[in-house]
Order: structure tokens, then C-alpha cells, then sequence
């Protein structure tokens, strides 16, 4: 009994060895830059009229997502990389189930680590897969026989409502990002996308084919639910209580035309969609779109770069740009290991010749966009960090659009003014309105202790 024991513990180490190795050696060999078929530097879609909505608020964020919901007549595809069955999760859930109710059919694609450990027992979820007219996909969800698997994750976000409208960027579908359920939140930045020509807008065919080509994966898997008990009406009768202007009409080609701005044009920025390594599409298209000009403005929760992506960077600011990069300071940020990991790499920042802004504000910032120049806005779900580049799924819209260009330096602005400055050559300075703030005792060790294990990992954090 004791052998056989023994041997039980020695298969399971080696086994945990095995898994191990499989989340940490493969990512390590990043591919090469290459855009894909089709998809050169300058591309060929800035022409075709589409209107968009900047929406920086998270209450905001949540109406305008119920907004379409509510409008559409035929589909809804929801695609993203969390979501909750929390209050702003039963919002979207309760508005899903009605539109179901009255034939709209209704897609919904999940990150597969995300929707196994917040999906799989949601009453609420399972009522609403139940629905003929719904159908839920997870991807890529974690496979034991195939490890290596794991670390290749879906972060897309968007929501399609018919032909006419989508809303991409970077936020999720729980509390954190969608109304105002806590008192701790993410600050972050969407894009809604109005077809003033439905089904006619570049970016509008190039996000339909890319849905189809992901939904389509052999890794996502069908989740399938039976029964009706998750009290979905009750959540609806709650969600127009809470938000009448979201439900009181549908919204007309009039009201979303003059809701949103004009565009000259919109460019969809895809990563590839197998989980495997990836070509860095998405990063080389937004250092391709910046290379020649001389005024960036990055927002970026963190970084996590490359060898490669600090030459990159460090190439831009060698031309004469001037790349102004503003992240969470360290004793705000929400991701651990980002924090860490920038301590650990201050000094190879600085290297490249960006200006850092440590932004310490009430909230954390989770936004994904860059300005470039006076015209084009890069705006989606793609970090600075080499998970994003080389291993997730990401997208961004490149919108040539002055005013949202102006609209997004002009937000900028008090961040800034709430940030410690750090220079190319290292010097710091507090902006006007950045107040300091001390971090405890624990939160220093447990940064003290992360910068030196987390070293032979950041290339999957």
C-alpha cells in the first residue's frame, strides 16, 4: 500500500511538473511580426461612413449596451472575456432573456476559464441558455489532456445588435465595469459604432467575419443548460425599474445620428483567433500607425513589454515622436503583477524614451487607446503587455476621427494632472493635482516578494 502510495504522489508531481511546464515554456517563442492575409499597415476601409460614440462612463456603458439590446429586431452576438452573474451581469442577462422572448436570436461567446468558474452554476445563466432562441459558447475552456492550451485566452469585447450597431472596447460584463453597483470600480473607454448604411460599413463586415471565424473555433465548446428557474423576469422587471431611459423607446435612425459623430472611416485590428501563439498583429498595425508622427498619447492599465516591444517603442522615439504613456501608478493599480513587474522594468522604460504618467486617481483606469497625431484614435481591448501581443485574442478600431481624437487628449488632461511624471532620462514630477499616498505594510511586501518571483514568468502574466 505504501509503494503504491509513493507511486500515486510521484505521477501526481510529475504531472504538476507536466502542466507547469506547458503553461510557462511554449509562449516563450513569440512569433514573428506578419499582419495576415489582406491586412497591410495603411489598409484600405478609411472610407466608408460610419458614426461612432465615445463612452467613458461606466452607468453610461451599461444604457447604451441595454440601448441596443432593446432596439434590436433579428440577432444580438455578445462577445467577452468575463462575465458575472452579479447586478449589472443580471441586467444584460434579464435584457438578453426579453429579446429572446420576442424572437430575437441571441448569441453569446465567453472566455472559457471565465465562463466555467462564473457561469457554469448561474441559475440566471442557465435559465437563459435554456431559451430556444439563445445559444452560449465558451472558448478554449481549460483542457487537462491538453495543458498547453491554457494560456491562449479570448479578451474580446463587443456587442452586436442586428446590422446596424456594435459597441467594442475594453470593458467586461460585471460590476467592475458596467454601472455603478460598488464603490470600487474600473474606469474605461468604448466605442459605439452606428451604420448610418446597415451592413455596409467596413469595419462593421469585418467584425461579422470575425465573429463567424472565432464562434467557429473547434475550441468553443457548446454549453448546454435545461430548466427555467434562474428568475430572469423578476431581474427584468428590476432593470427597467433601474434604467427606464434604456427601455421607454427604441431608439430611431434619427436619435442614433444624433447621438453619435461622424467618422471618415474605421479599420477592425484583430489578433488571430486559434489559441495558440500568435502573430502580434494588433501591435504591429498600432506601431505601424504611429511611426512618422511626433504626438502619442497612450492608455494603457500597464506594462508587460518585450525585448521586441521595447525596441519598437524605443524606434518611435528615436524618429522624434513624443509618446506620452499613462498607466496606474503603483499604489493604485489592480493588477499585482503589472505593478510589479513595472518597478521591476522602470529602468528599461525609460530607455525607450516614452514619458511615463502614473495616474493615482480614485478609480483604477482599465482603458485601451492610443491618439495619434490630430486625426486617428486607436480604441479596443489590447494592453501593452506581451499576454496581449503574443497570446490573446485582441481587437482595436482605428477611427479617423478629429474630434474623438480631441475629445480623448481632452480626457486625458486631468489624468495627467493626477500623475507623477516620470522623464526619459528618470526624473519625476508630480502634476498639479497628484497627491501622494502611502502604501501599507502588507501591500509593500507582497510587491517586495512578486518582484522576484514573477521574473521567469511576465511573459504569460
Amino acid at each position: 500500500m505504501k509503494r503504491w502510495l509513493r507511486y500515486m504522489v510521484l505521477i501526481l508531481l510529475l504531472w504538476l511538473l507536466f502542466v507547469i511546464l506547458c503553461l510557462v515554456i511554449p509562449p516563450l517563442f513569440h512569433k514573428e511580426a506578419g499582419y495576415g492575409a489582406g491586412a497591410d499597415a495603411e489598409g484600405d476601409s478609411f472610407g466608408t461612413p460610419e458614426r461612432i460614440l465615445c463612452i467613458d462612463d461606466n452607468k453610461e456603458a451599461l444604457i447604451w449596451r441595454l440601448r441596443l439590446i432593446v432596439a434590436a429586431k433579428e440577432r444580438i452576438i455578445l462577445t467577452t472575456f468575463d462575465f458575472r452573474d452579479e447586478e449589472s451581469g443580471q441586467d444584460i442577462m434579464a435584457a438578453l432573456w426579453e429579446a429572446a422572448q420576442r424572437g430575437v436570436k441571441v448569441q453569446i461567446l465567453v472566455d472559457g476559464i471565465n465562463g466555467m468558474h462564473f457561469l457554469s452554476d448561474s441559475d440566471h445563466f442557465k435559465q437563459l441558455v435554456s431559451h430556444e432562441q439563445v445559444e452560449a459558447r465558451f472558448y478554449n475552456p481549460i483542457d487537462l489532456i491538453r495543458p498547453w492550451k491554457t494560456n491562449y485566452r479570448m479578451h474580446d469585447k463587443y456587442l452586436i445588435a442586428d446590422d446596424w450597431g456594435y459597441i467594442l472596447g475594453g470593458r467586461n460584463t460585471d460590476n467592475r465595469f458596467l454601472g455603478y453597483y460598488r464603490e470600487n470600480y474600473n474606469e474605461d473607454r468604448d466605442l459605439l459604432v452606428y451604420e448610418t448604411k446597415p451592413g455596409q460599413g467596413s469595419s462593421f463586415q469585418a467584425l461579422e467575419a470575425y465573429f463567424h471565424e472565432i464562434w467557429n473555433q473547434p475550441c468553443c465548446k457548446e454549453f448546454e443548460a435545461e430548466g427555467g428557474a434562474g428568475g430572469l423576469e423578476q431581474c427584468c422587471e428590476r432593470v427597467k425599474e433601474r434604467y427606464p431611459e434604456a427601455f421607454d423607446r427604441i431608439y430611431s435612425k434619427e436619435d442614433w445620428e444624433k447621438a453619435t459623430m461622424e467618422t471618415r472611416g474605421i479599420e477592425l485590428w484583430t489578433n488571430p483567433t486559434e489559441p495558440e501563439n500568435k502573430e502580434p498583429v494588433v501591435w504591429e498595425r498600432m506601431i505601424a500607425a504611429i511611426e512618422g508622427e511626433k504626438d502619442i498619447l497612450v492608455q494603457t492599465p500597464y506594462m508587460i513589454c518585450s525585448r521586441k516591444m521595447y525596441e519598437d517603442l524605443r524606434s518611435v522615439c528615436e524618429k522624434g515622436a513624443r509618446v506620452d504613456i499613462v498607466i496606474n501608478a503603483v499604489e493604485s493599480g489592480t493588477n499585482p503583477f503589472g505593478c510589479t513587474d513595472y518597478l521591476n522594468q522602470k529602468k528599461k522604460i525609460c530607455q525607450t524614451g516614452v514619458h511615463i504618467y502614473e495616474y493615482l486617481g480614485d478609480q483604477a483606469q482599465h482603458t485601451k487607446s492610443l491618439a495619434v497625431g490630430e486625426e486617428l484614435s486607436i480604441i479596443g481591448s489590447c494592453n501593452f503587455d506581451m499576454r496581449s501581443v503574443y497570446l490573446n485574442t485582441e481587437m482595436m478600431l482605428a477611427v479617423d476621427c478629429p474630434e474623438l481624437n480631441a475629445s480623448i487628449r481632452e480626457q486625458a488632461r486631468p489624468l495627467k494632472e493626477k500623475s507623477r511624471h516620470m522623464s526619459p532620462d528618470g526624473r519625476t514630477e508630480d502634476g498639479q493635482n497628484y497627491e501622494p499616498r502611502e502604501q501599507d505594510m502588507a501591500k509593500r511586501a507582497v510587491y517586495a516578494l512578486l518582484r522576484i518571483v514573477i521574473s521567469p514568468f511576465r511573459h504569460v502574466l
